[in-house]
């Protein structure tokens, strides 16, 4: 049986190779070998400082417990 698609979209952890600004909030600035949150947005990659990257991860699994509850209600 095959398994069901990924409703996430490419996104990996890796360590910054030189110095730039978080894509969510320009102030914090991540440092070279920094880790970093890369979330792949059509070909192009969006990257995250760890404390943003914390922020917006706690933010989508509070979004899809709620959706999986919604769906548990209704069967």
């Amino acid at each position: 049986m095959p398994r069901p698609k990924s409703i996430l979209r490419r996104v990996e952890v890796d360590k910054a190779k030189k110095a730039h600004n978080c894509q969510h909030n320009q102030r914090h600035r991540l440092e070279r070998g920094d880790k970093r949150l890369k979330v792949w947005a059509n070909r192009t990659a969006e990257h995250y400082c760890a404390a943003c990257a914390l922020q917006i991860i706690e933010r989508d699994i509070a979004k899809l417990q709620a959706i999986a509850t919604d769906l548990q209600e209704e069967q």
